[in-house]
């Protein structure tokens, strides 16, 4: 089969044939149909990053079941079209018995440094085991069921936030998940949710995903004076999404006394925090890791029911020959927001 494979930093994804994956007890093959870019998989490939050099990438994975193994793990059959939550787990532990597949005790993940971590989604198939599927509602097309992923990330900072009926957000960084962030904010109820992003494409995103405000950040000196002038005092909580250094401190600043921090962009650098700022505020930072398969499933049942309609966010598809250079494309992003390979 075809798939793109990461060699070492610094040098673009390569397109190559490898084997077909074969399916084992428990586990199936998906056909992919749509699988997401993401950020994770950018910094995953810098020269400090987690990608397995010779591995494959990609964990925002939906596809077709092509092939299944003995003793599959729900009831599944040839043809089903599935949402792969994102990441292999072994099914068989306490955890996952309870449905709890994020503290799996041997889980791993596509793409990641170890020869026992398995490959991702850059491809044109995918092993995954059946307990880690999905079923995609009838309705719901496989390149919005690839968004699960983003948006499961979203509702997962959203929840950490706690937001009450009536909470002022601000979000920081209107890439995929501060735009998934802004949507599940508007959707729990908070009545103010400014957006602050460098990217003209995406502050008109974030209009279009329930943003009651937005701040062109490379426009203004002082982005805690802007929020508090838009929004009358400062904010309830502050979902920053943005991963680079000073950003956390920056959402302390702002937000409101005992207020709630939620750091959604992961930092891939040491990031000095001012203590001091922070010991007169008191704040909750909360820095969550995983989402659950029930939010998983939410999500999805959420875009059948049409309650939610995360289609904005897609603004490109590419081929498997063309991922490497819009893979590189990504790390500068102009006019993209949440890119589809659809090999």
């Amino acid at each position: 089969m075809r798939a793109v494979v990461f060699d070492e930093p610094g040098r673009p994804l390569r397109l190559t044939e490898i084997p077909d994956p074969e399916a084992g007890r428990g586990e199936a093959v998906l056909r992919v149909q749509a699988c997401g870019i993401c950020g994770s998989d950018l910094h995953a490939t810098l020269p400090d990053g987690i990608a397995r050099r010779g591995g494959i990438l990609g964990h925002e994975a939906a596809g077709v079941i092509e092939r299944l193994g003995p003793d599959p793990i729900g009831d599944w059959s040839i043809g089903d079209r599935v949402f792969a939550v994102s990441w292999l787990t072994c099914g068989e532990c306490g955890w996952c018995r309870l449905g709890q597949n994020h503290r799996c005790e041997q889980i791993a993940y596509f793409g990641a440094l170890g020869d026992d971590q398995p490959d991702g989604a850059y491809a044109e198939r995918l092993l995954v085991r059946t307990n880690d599927l999905l079923a995609v509602p009838d309705g719901v097309s496989l390149d919005l069921a690839a968004l699960v992923e983003p948006l499961v990330t979203g509702l997962m900072l959203v929840r950490e936030a706690e937001l009450s009926i009536g909470s002022r957000v601000l979000v920081m960084g209107g890439g995929p998940i501060g735009l998934a962030a802004v949507l599940w904010a508007r959707f729990f109820g908070a009545r103010r949710v400014v957006m602050s992003e460098i990217v003209n494409h995406r502050l008109q995103l974030g209009e279009r995903l329930g943003a009651t405000d937005t701040i062109d950040a490379a426009a203004v000196d002082d982005l805690k004076a802007e929020v508090v002038s838009v929004l009358g005092q400062p904010p309830d909580a502050v979902i920053e999404c943005v991963g680079r250094p000073g950003m956390l401190s920056e959402a302390i600043d702002i937000v409101r006394q005992f207020g709630t921090v939620v750091a959604g962009g992961v930092c891939m650098q040491p990031d000095a925090i001012d203590h001091l700022s922070a010991y007169f505020k008191e704040p909750t930072v909360r820095f969550p890791a995983s989402y659950t398969k029930d939010e998983n499933a939410f999500v999805l049942e959420m875009i059948a029911a049409g309650r939610i309609d995360p289609t904005p966010m897609l603004s490109h598809q590419v081929s498997l020959e063309d991922l490497p250079s819009a893979f590189e494309g990504l790390r500068a992003p102009t006019d993209q927001c949440k890119v589809i390979v659809v090999p």
